[in-house]
């Protein structure tokens, strides 16, 4: 009976803590609250063009649009709560479109180049 007993405290001190609530999930991270200005760099069979943007809390998507003569360009940058921006890019021509969605770090002195070799290339940078 004393083995019984015995057996049965450390079962239920081994066991008890799995029996217990599990832990709460991880918070969320924090919105963010700084300004995000974004650099875009589009290097294409034309001569390079940049544009920037900027985006916050209270505007967390930015666009910039150039239209000229033989070429249309739309850039989008939106900021997500997980701190990543979703990036969508078009250029048009005569020739075609190029068309490419990604989402990248939002952290200040990120770097990435997008895009395909031969085709546009858009080197976005978060400052």
């Amino acid at each position: 009976m004393t083995t019984f007993a015995t057996f049965s405290v450390v079962l239920l001190a081994l066991c008890g803590s799995a029996l217990a609530d599990p832990a709460p999930p991880p918070a969320a991270p924090p919105p963010r609250t700084e300004l995000l200005k974004i650099r875009f760099s589009l290097r294409d069979a034309g001569a390079p063009r940049d544009f920037q943007v900027s985006v916050s809390p209270d505007n967390p998507c930015a666009t910039a649009f150039q239209k000229s003569q033989d070429r249309e360009v739309e850039l989008k940058a939106c900021a997500s709560r997980d701190a990543h921006l979703a990036i969508d890019w078009r250029v048009r021509s005569a020739a075609g479109e190029y068309h490419s969605t990604s989402s990248i770090p939002s952290e200040h002195g990120t770097t990435i180049e997008l895009g395909s070799s031969p085709g546009p290339r858009l080197a976005v940078t978060v400052q």
